[in-house]
């Protein structure tokens, strides 16, 4: 009896160093950020794979429906926000990046369009627009526009 009771001891044990030693996976794999990306048009920023352990305490639809994109495409990833030019992570956490959406920020162009030229104030898919969100507070760390005239640039998630 005392030999059972030992053994099952020792099972529990190695069972519970076992639990306690496997790696456990990122969440959200599919969203993460899988490389270094520059933000085109935006002069020195770019996207980075989340530091290992960031665990969200708000999902993905969370942050999207407290930032809609009023009816945009809106991509996701779990990311850190680069400024390349002084090395230094902005902050980390969910990133949305949209299209089209409008950015006037010329005198007059809030006002009337008919002022700033027409066509030339049309909101474009090459305009993209990037939100870094804290992924536990939902506080927005870093608003960004970029120009991707090509239209072809999106965020590398994925593992």
């Amino acid at each position: 009896m005392r030999r059972a009771a030992i053994a099952v001891a020792l099972a529990v044990g190695i069972a519970t160093l076992v639990v306690l030693s496997w790696p456990h996976s990122a969440p959200y794999p599919a969203l993460r950020q899988a490389s270094v990306q520059e933000i085109p048009g935006t002069l020195g920023y770019a996207v980075q794979p989340p530091p290992e352990d960031l665990v969200p305490a708000l999902t993905p639809r969370e942050v999207e429906e407290r930032y809609p994109a009023n009816g945009g495409d809106v991509q996701v990833s779990l990311a850190s926000v680069l400024d390349v030019y002084r090395d230094h992570v902005l902050g980390s956490g969910w990133v949305l990046v949209a299209r089209g959406v409008c950015l006037r920020n010329q005198k007059g162009e809030l006002v009337s369009d008919a002022r700033g030229g027409g066509d030339a104030l049309r909101c474009t898919d090459e305009t993209i627009w990037l939100l870094g969100v804290d992924a536990s507070t939902g506080e927005p760390f870093v608003g960004l526009a970029g120009h991707d005239a090509a239209r072809t640039w999106t965020l590398d998630v994925g593992v």
